[in-house]
């Protein structure tokens, strides 16, 4: 599976690392083309001026539409609640330890950056993988044995 997501985003990388400077390129010749197409009519300061006009104009038009396709849809009144989101995080609070819980609450930036050094490191190491995988099952059978033996002593 990750491996899959490697390829996938390795690929976008290439493809964009491509295709952005194609593109800036492009557009270049096609404003280019157009000063000297308004030059023919117009003097050239004219020419650069109606130019870039008609390339704000462009911009504008081309966010206008990403606002429009990017925005998130009002909640229906009939919507039903977010109870699995909410129910997921109440899972995971109550397997977490403590100690580690309180430093996420008093450090979220640092633990963001770990996450996603650890995601990172995991999602290009097999063996990294492996490593966090077994101190994760070893986690979790002492917890379930620290669980189970507090809950006997109630």
């Amino acid at each position: 599976m990750f491996d899959q997501l490697k390829d996938r985003v390795e690929k976008r990388a290439i493809a964009s690392a491509i295709i952005v400077p194609t593109g800036f390129v492009v557009v270049a010749f096609l404003a280019l083309a157009c000063f000297f197409v308004f030059n023919e009519w117009l003097p050239p300061a004219l020419a650069a001026l109606v130019t870039a006009a008609i390339g704000i104009i462009v911009i504008a038009v081309v966010f206008l539409l990403m606002r429009i396709a990017t925005r998130k849809p009002e909640p229906s009144p009939s919507a039903p609640p977010r109870e699995w989101p909410d129910r997921l995080e109440l899972v995971l609070q109550q397997n977490v330890d403590p100690v580690l819980s309180e430093w996420i609450r008093k450090n979220p930036d640092r633990a963001a950056i770990a996450t996603l050094l650890l995601g990172v490191a995991a999602g290009y190491s097999d063996s990294f993988q492996k490593i966090l995988l077994d101190m994760y099952k070893h986690y979790a059978e002492t917890e379930t044995r620290r669980r189970a033996t507090s809950a006997g002593s109630d």
